[in-house]
């Protein structure tokens, strides 16, 4: 497979100081550590070109763009194509949608539903055969899901940390593997953060860096790589409902490789991005241009993470003002970043169902309500080429499918000091 292979095709770059990295043999690499403030590793490949591998399965199609080392099975692919029922109603000339679920009629096979498919392949992927630490991830409930059925079919260890409300959401359609581990905690996605953190410095553990893993970044990438394939060029306009923002992070850094190429228009991509009320971080940021995030206390963050839309969109910690980070993709593309709030999502994921004809995950339905939004504003014009990011979708259609199966968490903890070392016992138990 084209990029895949015993000499690594790709090198780590920082952007704050351009310093460059051989990828270390356990391909757990996170960070610079020169002397400067925090800044996101950027993957240089061999290649300047989209090499694409037409016998590649899944994302490993354009392993060519991916910092991986291997193959690993399961994974679906994003699924692009140009809409008309739904861009008829909305008015829009030219509307592209990147659906990453279960559409089977779209030929769209992810089956934990969500583009987190994408990225734990790809961390996955990362790693080297034989690799023996538990991957520690923190998660608001889809990124879970998707990293514990990838362990499961790999064999790799992960243990995922979620906030305890976000336990509905978790199910596999694979047979769950010894060592896909669930911890849940009371309290809100920070808090699993936090607890993710602490038990990933533990012996016999690493952090899977969030954000600041480049496989993860790249992974969720490919969904701008399936639509160049699928457009011929870049959209003049990116739409995605953002928590961290690392989705629309990978977006920015993929077009700028797109754009090198010189096969797929040299333009930039405006972002539209957008978040659930009450939850508006980021919004607030931008609106303010200032790097800084606004200060929200610990009790009102969980207060207006419990009560949004979509929950995984609630992120006290998002990669804002780091360099590399969302808020120098919004300096370098320009677009907006604006709220919608919960009535409007709801009616946006009923006007996708009546027009294409399946069910969609809160968090795109938030990302419909926000380009409905845009073009209202006039900040997208109905005659403009537009890719709307829909990362989530045909979970009811998944679920009325068969073998889907509800996971029970390994360990319940309050959030407190004895936290860390109960789920540091639990991986004693399993390794």
């Amino acid at each position: 497979m084209t990029g895949v292979g015993t000499a690594l095709h790709y090198s780590l770059v920082c952007p704050a100081c351009g310093r460059r990295f051989d990828e270390p043999a356990d391909g757990m690499l996170l960070a610079c550590d020169a002397g400067h403030g925090p800044a996101l590793l950027r993957a240089e490949y061999a290649s300047g070109r989209l090499d694409v591998d037409g016998d590649g399965s899944g994302i490993f199609r354009w392993s060519a763009w991916l910092p991986v080392r291997r193959v690993v099975p399961g994974p679906g692919r994003p699924v692009v194509f140009r809409s008309q029922r739904l861009a008829a109603r909305l008015g829009m000339d030219e509307l592209w949608l990147a659906f990453s679920g279960w559409w089977p009629e779209r030929a769209a096979f992810m089956e934990t539903c969500s583009f987190k498919e994408l990225e734990a392949a790809a961390v996955l992927a990362r790693l080297p055969e034989g690799f023996d630490r538990f991957l520690v991830v923190a998660s608001a409930g889809n990124t879970a899901r998707a990293f514990l059925q990838a362990a499961s079919r790999v064999g790799v260890p992960v243990l995922a940390v979620v906030p305890r409300s976000a336990l509905p959401m978790l199910w596999l359609t694979v047979d769950r593997g010894p060592r896909a581990l669930l911890v849940a905690v009371d309290g809100d996605y920070a808090d699993a953060i936090e607890l993710a953190g602490k038990v990933a410095a533990r012996a016999g553990c690493s952090p899977e860096g969030g954000a600041r893993n480049v496989a993860r970044r790249d992974g969720m990438g490919t969904v701008l790589l399936a639509a160049a394939e699928a457009m011929g060029e870049l959209p003049r306009h990116y739409v995605q409902a953002v928590g961290s923002g690392t989705g629309a992070i990978a977006a920015w850094e993929m077009a700028a490789r797109l754009r090198r190429d010189g096969r797929f228009g040299g333009s930039p991509m405006e972002l539209h991005l957008v978040q659930a009320e009450p939850f508006t971080l980021l919004c607030d940021a931008w609106r303010a241009r200032r790097r800084g995030l606004p200060v929200m206390p610990a009790e009102e963050a969980r207060r207006r993470s419990a009560e949004v839309h979509a929950p995984v969109l609630a992120n006290r910690a998002p990669p804002w003002g780091i360099a590399g980070g969302l808020f120098d993709a919004m300096i370098d593309c320009g677009g907006t970043l604006e709220p919608v709030g919960a009535a409007d999502a709801r009616r946006a994921g009923a006007l996708f169902e009546e027009c294409e004809g399946c069910d969609l995950d809160p968090a795109a339905e938030v990302a419909l309500a926000g380009l409905e939004r845009a073009l209202g504003s006039g900040a997208i014009g109905r005659g403009d080429r537009v890719l709307l990011n829909l990362t989530g979708g045909g979970g009811r259609r998944r679920a009325e499918a068969g073998d889907v199966h509800r996971l029970e968490p390994d360990l319940v903890v309050d959030r407190g000091p004895d936290a860390p070392s109960a789920a540091g016992r639990l991986v004693e138990e399993r390794r």
